[in-house]
């Protein structure tokens, strides 16, 4: 289950979805580093309503319509 200290920028344990811990830079162990132009995002640990892509420019996707695109966007790599 989705928890504030396992998820967000500093996240330290694995997620409450998948299990994968953190990288090393702090990124979901799920999404990885994600092309430009993607600024942030995360894979809502368990929570659709709370996955995000934020883009540079201040652009943004949020619930479902993020968990799409963070996976069209992993197929892409």
């Amino acid at each position: 289950m989705y928890t504030p200290e396992l998820a967000g920028s500093g996240q330290r344990g694995p997620c409450a979805d998948c299990g994968m811990p953190p990288s090393r830079e702090g990124h979901d162990g799920c999404l990885g580093m994600l092309p430009g132009p993607i600024w942030n995002a995360c894979c809502g640990h368990g929570r659709q309503s709370m996955a995000y892509i934020q883009y540079e420019g201040g652009a943004s996707v949020r619930g479902r319509a993020a968990i799409i695109e963070q996976a069209r966007i992993k197929r892409q790599q």
